[in-house]
C-alpha cells in the first residue's frame, strides 16, 4: 500500500463536489508532540490520518443514516470499497487503500453512489393559499 494525500487544489476541488451533494468533506489530521531523537528537544508535528464526509442534511434521520447506508452501499459493490469507517457522525476515508484503488477513483466512485442513495422527505410544511 502506498500512502495518498490531495493537494489544496484537489481538495477543494473535492469539498465543492461533495457540498453540492450537501456533504462536508475535509482533511484529518492530529497534533501531536513527538520527541527529537537528536537533541531530545519534543516537535509538535502533525500526522495526517485520511479524509472525512459527514453528511448536513436538514433532516435528523438523513443526518444519522446516511453515513451507514454510504458504507454499506460501498462495501457490498464489486469490487467493494470495504475499508472505509463509520466515524461519529461521518466516514472516513484512510489515504492508502489495496492495490488497484486510488485517492481520486475511491472518492469518484463514493460521490456516485452517495448520489443514489434515497433522501427521506425534509419534514418541510407547504402552507397553501
Amino acid at each position: 500500500m502506498r500512502l495518498e494525500h490531495l493537494t489544496q487544489d484537489e481538495e477543494d476541488f473535492w469539498r465543492g463536489e461533495f457540498a453540492q451533494e450537501n456533504w462536508i468533506f475535509g482533511a484529518l489530521g492530529l497534533s501531536v508532540t513527538l520527541p527529537e531523537f537528536s537533541g531530545g528537544v519534543p516537535a509538535l508535528r502533525t500526522m495526517h490520518f485520511g479524509y472525512y464526509l459527514q453528511p448536513l442534511h436538514l433532516n435528523a434521520d438523513d443526518r444519522e443514516d446516511l453515513p451507514r447506508k454510504l458504507v454499506f452501499v460501498l462495501a457490498r459493490r464489486k469490487p467493494p470499497l470495504d475499508f472505509l469507517e463509520l466515524s461519529g457522525a461521518g466516514v472516513r476515508i484512510p489515504h492508502c487503500f489495496p492495490q488497484g484503488f486510488t485517492l481520486g477513483s475511491v472518492l469518484r466512485i463514493t460521490l456516485q453512489e452517495m448520489k443514489k442513495l434515497p433522501l427521506k422527505d425534509s419534514g418541510e410544511v407547504k402552507i397553501d393559499s
